[in-house]
């Protein structure tokens, strides 16, 4: 069996200050093997770390669609932002690769529109139904939009510092490349383990925003 937090950002990531080396001895710490990164618009950070050779590194991207975000996985090279939702799920899949339907509807992430996932459910591979940084009800519908699409359900920490990384993870069967890895999700186990503090804080951002 295999630990894997399937939504990890590194400095690759204009949003994150944790260089991709350090993300990986964390991870390596913390028993999670292979590396997840989901860099924003680009998969420079896994590309850098694949290229060290010291671990087993899935690279994934998290695009910015016309519509919103969007992760893809086992990807060779980076996917264009800017497309529309459904001309960067074909290119993630033309890649070989797996279309991740992240935080679908966390609102205060850049989540992909309704219209964007109408446009995308037949590519759909894997919803995530429980995000680190989102909150009960946006995971509870994830989780359900997952049963509609008929997708594999996935989680990661949407860690973009290394305290965040394996705040969850999927404890599954280990696998070998992109198709294996899907069908053995399916059967995997979602481990949630967010830091008190990081509930504490996020509750008091929300509570903020909301009040503005």
């Amino acid at each position: 069996m295999i630990r894997v937090d399937l939504h990890v950002h590194s400095s690759a990531s204009p949003d994150c200050k944790s260089e991709p080396e350090r993300v990986a001895s964390r991870c390596r710490r913390l028993g999670l093997s292979p590396v997840f990164l989901t860099d924003h618009d680009t998969i420079e950070g896994a590309a850098g770390l694949r290229a060290i050779g010291r671990e087993r590194v899935v690279p994934g991207e998290e695009v910015m669609t016309e519509a919103g975000e969007l992760i893809g996985l086992f990807l060779d090279r980076p996917v264009q932002s800017g497309l529309t939702a459904r001309e960067t799920a074909l290119e993630i899949k033309a890649q070989g690769g797996l279309v991740y339907l992240e935080h679908p509807y966390d609102s205060f992430r850049r989540h992909l529109s309704q219209a964007g996932i109408e446009a995308i459910a037949d590519l759909v591979g894997i919803v995530e139904v429980f995000n680190g940084r989102s909150d009960e009800e946006a995971n509870r519908r994830a989780e359900d939009l997952c049963d509609i699409l008929g997708a594999a359900p996935g989680a990661g920490s949407d860690a973009h510092s290394l305290r965040e990384i394996g705040s969850v993870y999927v404890e599954m069967e280990d696998f070998e490349g992109a198709q294996d890895f899907l069908a053995k999700l399916r059967s995997g186990r979602i481990v949630k383990r967010r830091p008190k503090l990081l509930l504490m804080a996020e509750a008091k951002l929300r509570h903020k925003m909301r009040r503005q």
